[in-house]
């Protein structure tokens, strides 16, 4: 299903709409969905829109909720989501830090208890876009585990996604990094399972915790896990996820004290920094050019299409889906019924 992109931002605000949610809400997230899908993360992208509706039917999501700042020292803030949209309450979040760090140099976030707060480059893209660097790590609580620890036969930890943003100069896109720390998204697998495709090999394990390329063991009874990416590696920097988005933030862990509603409740640490208090900035400029150029000299592998910095990917997609987005026949289904439940026109 090939959709215009102004049209799929309408619909996906009718949508929204429809389900009583303000008119700037509805708009913040419709921006951050479609651009998820021209970037050619569809796992995050208007595909994803059932589920808000069963978390906003179910009072899980709360459609209204804005951020709220909840302490203020400068140079830290700590904000509270109130299980808004995330990609509304994240966009404030991480504007109040910029400003902050347009004072003070830096500024350490904090959010806690989001909804969902999308794909995280976006945030770094929004950072990026204030002249700003960016890095956090980000959590997920209130819903039963889905990636087990290295080495580990069952769930114990989430996705806990860690995102990198630095700016680059000569008109380059920004140096984007955002990776969840499991092998894939669940919503990766959902994607995978609702067309019919296999997961990669080394990503899933069903519920006796033997490899499978099935991704529908994750929406089993009993589910499979996800495994870390990286084996070791990335099971480690899940664990940080947790410590540094989910305690110092106030919004807890994946521990088992903690509630398990179904709910998909993020927390959040990050630092924005502004580059402009480190050095120069005529000698930024040049060094990050420089090591750009340096990356990107490199001789191609046999059968690779050479070397890309982190960041291209999603330029390059934007550009290629810069006047319409691409939906999976599954993924259509499901929001086409949708639409038809809610009396929305299914055809953008």
């Amino acid at each position: 299903m090939r959709i215009a992109v102004p049209a799929a931002l309408r619909f996906v605000e009718n949508i929204l709409r429809k389900q009583q949610v303000p008119e700037d809400i509805a708009h913040d997230v419709a921006l951050h969905l479609v651009e998820s899908d021209r970037v050619g993360y569809a796992s995050h992208g208007i595909s994803i829109l059932p589920g808000y509706a069963k978390a906003l039917a179910d009072g899980q999501l709360d459609g209204t909720a804005r951020a709220e700042r909840v302490n203020d020292s400068g140079s830290l803030q700590a904000w509270h989501g109130h299980h808004g949209f995330g990609q509304s309450v994240g966009k404030q979040a991480v504007a109040g830090a910029i400003e902050a760090a347009r004072t003070h140099g830096h500024c350490i976030l904090t959010l806690r208890d989001s909804h969902h707060l999308g794909r995280m480059g976006h945030y770094g893209e929004q950072a990026v876009a204030a002249g700003m660097v960016f890095m956090a790590f980000t959590n997920v609580v209130n819903r039963p585990p889905m990636v087990a620890p290295f080495g580990g036969a069952e769930a114990r930890l989430t996705t806990n996604p860690l995102c990198f943003a630095f700016p680059l100069p000569d008109g380059r896109p920004p140096l984007i990094v955002d990776m969840a720390t499991s092998t894939i998204a669940l919503n990766k697998a959902r994607v995978l399972a609702d067309n019919g495709e296999p997961a990669p090999e080394g990503a899933l394990i069903d519920s006796a915790g033997r490899p499978t390329t099935d991704p529908g063991v994750m929406f089993g009874q009993p589910p499979g896990a996800l495994l870390p990416f990286g084996g070791h590696k990335g099971y480690a920097l899940g664990v940080v996820a947790e410590l540094l988005a989910g305690v110092l933030s106030g919004g807890g862990t994946m521990q088992p004290e903690n509630p398990r509603s179904g709910l998909a409740t993020n927390n959040l640490f990050a630092l924005v920094f502004d580059p402009a208090r480190a050095g120069a900035a005529s000698w930024q400029a040049h060094e990050t050019g420089a090591f750009m150029e340096y990356l990107l000299s490199c001789p191609p592998q046999p059968g690779s299409e050479g070397v890309q910095y982190p960041g291209e990917y999603e330029a390059r997609n934007r550009a290629r889906n810069a006047t319409h987005i691409e939906l999976g026949e599954g993924s259509w289904k499901s929001l086409a019924d949708l639409a038809a439940r809610l009396g929305v026109d299914g055809t953008p």
